[in-house]
């Protein structure tokens, strides 16, 4: 209903505002990229799983984009915050996490191929992944000045694939409590 309702207000009313810079649907990618981010870390904490480094990226990856969609710097919070969220300083902290969750993994390798294959061949994983082909394909529209009403392409395709990294997040969490409760054979 609310892409029907979007593209109506696009595409008939001619209302712009809905894709425009922190408008309806930007707010909306910054609201579900939160949601993901908790729900991906929420099983992280709660659970002793040796495979939980996997939903901590995809959580950290749920993160960057809110920094990057958010503008932060034109926020009305403390400059520290300012920094690390934005510019540089978000560039240098996530840099940091994604190095240092990249040289864990590479200190049990043989254990997290594994882990990441089965991950990625899982409904979780392929609802991330799809989240990402959503996400390249919207980066296509954002300079396609040619075509009109480029941007609302580019945010709603954005839109659609946060909403596969909440699904995503949803999935994995959903499993996890599966497993926990000895609901799964296997003990992946």
């Amino acid at each position: 209903m609310f892409s029907i309702w979007s593209a109506h207000s696009v595409f008939i009313l001619d209302n712009p505002s809905i894709y425009a810079e922190n408008g309806l649907l930007e707010t909306l990618q910054a609201i579900l990229l939160v949601i993901g981010c908790i729900v991906f870390l929420v099983p992280v904490a709660l659970h002793k799983e040796s495979g939980k480094l996997i939903l901590l990226f995809c959580s950290l990856l749920c993160y960057s984009f809110v920094v990057r969609e958010l503008d932060v710097e034109l926020l009305n919070v403390p400059a520290a915050i300012k920094f690390l969220c934005s510019g540089v300083g978000r560039n240098t902290t996530l840099a940091v996490a994604f190095s240092a969750m990249l040289l864990y993994a590479l200190s049990r390798f043989s254990y997290y191929k594994k882990a990441v294959v089965l991950f990625l061949g899982s409904l979780p994983g392929i609802l991330l992944m799809l989240g990402g082909v959503l996400l390249v394909v919207g980066d296509l529209f954002e300079k396609r000045y040619s075509l009109g009403h480029h941007v609302f392409f580019e945010e709603f395709l954005e839109l659609s694939g946060y909403v596969s990294l909440l699904l995503s997040s949803l999935a994995a969490n959903s499993g996890l409590t599966r497993r926990s409760r000895g609901d799964l054979s296997g003990g992946h």
